[in-house]
């Protein structure tokens, strides 16, 4: 018997498992403005999934704050919006 095409959910069809998550983080643009509030609602090794406080603009490429004084960051690149949800792509550190 031979089986073809690919009847995998399409959740698991990513390269990186994605992890269901809730943590609060902060996006800084640039250092001239406050960092926005966002939260990440899921997580996986290359990206995330961010859900903005509030419609702003955001540039291609920014810095995620994942810990109060910003020693834990993220360079992102923003692959997708939808709204107020937003899909990211880990660059890097900072």
């Amino acid at each position: 018997m031979v089986v073809v095409g690919n009847f995998r959910a399409a959740n698991e069809l990513r390269k990186k498992p994605r992890r269901q998550f809730y943590y609060r983080a902060k996006i800084l643009i640039d250092k001239k403005r406050p960092a926005q509030a966002c939260s990440i609602s899921d997580i996986s090794h290359g990206g995330a999934r961010l859900v903005l406080e509030r419609d702003e603009k955001l540039p291609p490429r920014f810095l995620l704050l994942l810990s109060a004084q910003g020693g834990a960051r993220r360079i992102c690149r923003v692959v997708w919006r939808d709204g107020l949800t937003v899909g990211v792509e880990f660059c890097g550190n900072s």
